[in-house]
């Protein structure tokens, strides 16, 4: 009786001794195991440190667009999120957090927490380090960063660049250099692609004129005129702030000022007497109506 109840144990100590054999294995030390455990566990903190700058990234550009003069070059605001949103960070935001989860997974004792704990913990861990990161101003001067060594890489730099660098659809970047006459209602202005545009100030306001008076880079609102002559009638002039980090107070005041300056142009007066002003620039009294009154964001906002 007591033989038959101890054949299954020898037969299963062969079974394993034979199997041990066949495949060579040989006992590790108890280092490896626990240099194993270590390794996993800095690739599942190395996974949250990236996506908590993946997080602070995309929330510096959440922020920053939620001020943005979207009516310039979108119907709505969703389209323009659409468009503007970091892919390439929320991607890795996402592909970080499944190795987060998938690291603490295999861990020694990570079996006994559940999936949605695991989850949870990576994620909040993420977004804290990410709004840290974000509160420090590190979202922008990593992508700003970025953009500068990386050619492939657009920042969000050179994707408000693009934006508004299109002169077909009523929008410029780049710097007064010279004014033709004095008093005068026209300036030569230099894109950032190098070219040279007359364009009519005649419709602008003071704060307009000081913004090209600095003669730093600025963003132009109007009407292309002429894009094969390079003729522009000039609506709104604003300060370029991708080069300093602002805060959300002066962003909101940016876009409160571009909505207060389109909606004057809305009201389309039949005549309009531009703001005199003590810049370099002078305005006469214009003999048409407005043109300014007849570019798209005027009318994206009536339709708001």
């Amino acid at each position: 009786m007591n033989e038959i109840g101890k054949q299954p144990k020898g037969l299963l100590k062969n079974t394993v001794l034979q199997r041990i054999k066949a495949e060579k294995m040989s006992p590790r030390p108890r280092v490896f195991f626990r240099s194993r455990e270590c390794a996993v566990w800095m690739l599942w903190l190395l996974s949250v440190v990236v996506g908590a700058l993946a997080f602070s990234v995309s929330l510096f550009v959440v922020l920053h667009h939620q001020y943005a003069f979207y009516e310039a070059s979108h119907s709505n605001f969703f389209t323009f999120m659409v468009e503007t949103l970091p892919y390439v960070w929320i991607v890795t935001f996402a592909v970080m957090t499944y190795a987060a989860i998938y690291n603490i997974r295999h861990t020694k004792y990570g079996y006994r927490y559940p999936l949605w704990m695991i989850m949870a913990s990576s994620v909040v861990l993420s977004f804290a380090g990410g709004s840290t990161l974000q509160f420090f101003g590190l979202g922008y001067t990593i992508d700003d960063v970025l953009g500068e060594h990386m050619s492939l890489y657009q920042s969000q730099n050179k994707f408000e660049q693009y934006l508004w660098q299109d002169p077909d659809d009523g929008r410029l970047v780049g710097r007064l250099r010279y004014t033709t006459l004095s008093p005068t209602t026209t300036i030569i202005f230099e894109d950032i692609n190098g070219g040279r545009w007359t364009i009519d100030i005649s419709e602008l306001v003071h704060s307009d004129l000081t913004a090209l008076n600095s003669e730093r880079l600025v963003k132009l609102l109007g009407d292309p005129s002429d894009t094969e002559l390079h003729l522009f009638h000039a609506c709104g002039a604003f300060p370029w702030h991708f080069d300093k980090d602002m805060t959300s107070l002066e962003r909101h005041e940016e876009r409160e000022e571009f909505v207060e300056r389109v909606t004057n142009h809305a009201r389309k007066p039949s005549l309009r007497r531009p703001e005199s002003s003590e810049g370099s620039f002078d305005s006469i009294i214009l003999t048409t109506p407005s043109i300014c009154a007849t570019i798209a964001p005027v009318y994206r906002l009536l339709d708001d």
